[in-house]
């Protein structure tokens, strides 16, 4: 975040939070108290009224009456944005949190003081549950390195770690696409050193750099245009608890499936790229679950069930 956008937003934090502290400002921002303080300074300057209070529970404050300009939104809209933007606070993009308090302080400048305090207490209902894994930190700059590469269709070079053999190893890769699943960000790249498309989770990157070799973009177009129709997919049949399909039938697998109601089952004909899905939602409801085809999963399953009861 550049300073100029980082005086804007300790502007907007302040006039949400009433007081802060230059140690609480520096956390929202993610730099230091020192820095906050020339911040303050240049505000001052600027003849932005803050006010300084000493003591223990001083801090800064904005003098009331100091007007922000505001983008007109309808009320819904602003609740929409907000909404997406707990949404952005669950997947944590990397490197991107200052830039998230900002534009979360901006919106909620837009409402009186009454309507902030009812759309925060609404947002606090609202529970996005998303994240199946919590990656701990990632290191700096690593979005900004990303977007990078794809806005000059660059190579990086990378040091990963692999935690099965608890090493690094250097390599360089071509970047496909960025994507968030389950509470990990992976970037999909073709790795020049196994020579094959591999997915790396950005925050088992413990170094990168944005290459000097440069790739067509025709190779991209290419890529994203075929990564759907390469998908190794495969039929799957199977009959299901009627009740238990009322349950799941908007799940994406079953989508598109074809079925056929017989008394109290459904029987589903469906094509899925992902047969680990559908090994275990048979596992877990195993009483209302039968697969039919295709016969490898059934294997899997029969092999699963014998390791448990020896283990057990």
């Amino acid at each position: 975040m550049k300073k100029l956008e980082r005086l804007v937003g300790i502007i907007y934090a302040l006039k949400q939070n009433k007081r802060l502290t230059a140690k609480e400002i520096g956390d929202i921002f993610e730099v230091s108290e020192r820095t906050i303080y020339r911040d303050i300074e240049a505000l001052c300057q600027m003849n932005v009224p803050i006010i300084a209070l000493q003591g223990f529970s001083g801090g800064y404050e904005i003098n009331e009456s100091y007007f922000v300009p505001t983008i007109a939104f309808l009320e819904n809209e602003v609740l929409y944005l907000l909404i997406c933007l707990k949404l952005g606070e669950i997947i944590k993009v990397p490197n991107m949190k200052e830039d998230y308090e900002s534009l979360k302080y901006k919106l909620l400048n837009i409402l009186d003081e009454d309507k902030k305090e009812r759309y925060l207490d609404l947002l606090s209902r609202i529970i996005l549950g998303i994240n199946k894994i919590y990656p701990e930190n990632y290191k700096p700059d690593v979005t900004k390195k990303i977007i990078e590469s794809f806005f000059e269709y660059r190579d990086l070079t990378i040091e990963y770690y692999n935690p099965k053999k608890d090493e690094c190893i250097e390599r360089m890769i071509t970047p496909y696409t960025l994507s968030f699943y389950s509470g990990g960000w992976y970037i999909e790249a073709y790795c020049h050193l196994r020579k094959s498309k591999r997915l790396f989770r950005i925050d088992r990157i413990k170094s990168i750099g944005i290459s000097e070799k440069v790739h067509p973009k025709s190779f991209i177009d290419e890529y994203l245009k075929n990564v759907d129709r390469k998908k190794d997919t495969k039929e799957v049949n199977l009959e299901m608890d009627r009740f238990l399909y009322e349950t799941v039938k908007n799940d994406r697998m079953f989508i598109h499936a074809e079925k056929k109601l017989k008394e109290d089952k459904v029987r589903l004909k469906f094509y899925t790229d992902d047969m680990d899905e559908v090994i275990n939602l048979a596992f877990q409801n195993y009483q209302e679950i039968r697969i039919i085809e295709p016969k490898s999963c059934i294997h899997i399953l029969k092999t699963m069930c014998k390791e448990i009861l020896d283990k057990y």
